[in-house]
């Protein structure tokens, strides 16, 4: 499947849905109109098309994609989808659920190698030190991919939309027009062991925050049931 150019940009006012993530040697192009966005990806085969919460800051940084099930409520935990497409000089990428470094799920992910696997972590942090492993969130990598200018992963996350804290109500928000808070961070310096997602990595050498209603991220649940079970790497 021939794929357009990952940096390619369209000024059309409505998003129009480009080819899924499908396999290691494939990434989507990133569509930007504006700071967030509804993205929609194409079906294929099995997999329907879901639509997730786009938020874009520049050419250099990622692109971070979120998913959730329209049933979801702010009363019960509910499985998450997370998609991050990065440049290649992005040499590890840090999501943060809660919308600060601190007292809420951290995943983070970083290349591994060039073969087009992705290493990711869920982590914590309760100060400003490299957080630790989060047990509590758990991971589940959807695909990966990599070509000469970008990487990319997409993970399911369960326990990435309730957590024990009080910073932001220790929940993403479901009700409609209702803004949940996210934060990032990146880094251009090389992960010591790349292979190894339980490892350190380096402090970040940029970082910045966004909030927005997850209304653009809902699906119906037997569509987002069908895209985990049919997406796994």
């Amino acid at each position: 499947m021939h794929l357009p150019s990952l940096i390619a940009l369209s000024s059309a006012p409505l998003l129009v849905a480009s080819s899924p993530l499908s396999s290691p040697s494939e990434i989507e192009p990133r569509q930007v109109y504006g700071v967030t966005s509804k993205y929609c990806s194409t079906a294929s085969g099995n997999v329907p098309s879901l639509c997730f919460l786009q938020y874009y800051t520049s050419a250099t940084a990622p692109t971070y994609r979120i998913a959730l099930p329209s049933d979801a409520t702010n009363n019960a935990a509910y499985d998450t989808i997370l998609q991050i497409i990065s440049p290649i000089t992005q040499t590890w990428v840090g999501f943060a659920w809660g919308g600060g470094m601190t007292n809420n799920p951290l995943t983070v992910a970083w290349p591994n190698g060039n073969s087009g696997q992705v290493s990711v972590s869920s982590r914590w942090s309760a100060g400003r030190t490299t957080p630790g492993l989060y047990s509590s969130a758990t991971l589940r990598t959807l695909s990966t991919a990599r070509n000469s200018t970008h990487w990319t992963v997409e993970v399911v996350c369960t326990g990435c939309s309730r957590w024990n804290s009080q910073q932001n109500g220790g929940r993403l928000e479901t009700q409609a027009g209702s803004a949940s808070t996210f934060a990032w961070a990146i880094s251009r310096t090389a992960v010591p062991q790349p292979s190894n997602p339980s490892g350190s990595f380096p402090v970040h050498n940029n970082q910045g925050m966004f909030s927005n209603p997850l209304d653009f991220g809902k699906n119906a649940r037997a569509t987002f049931t069908q895209y985990v079970q049919n997406k796994r790497s």
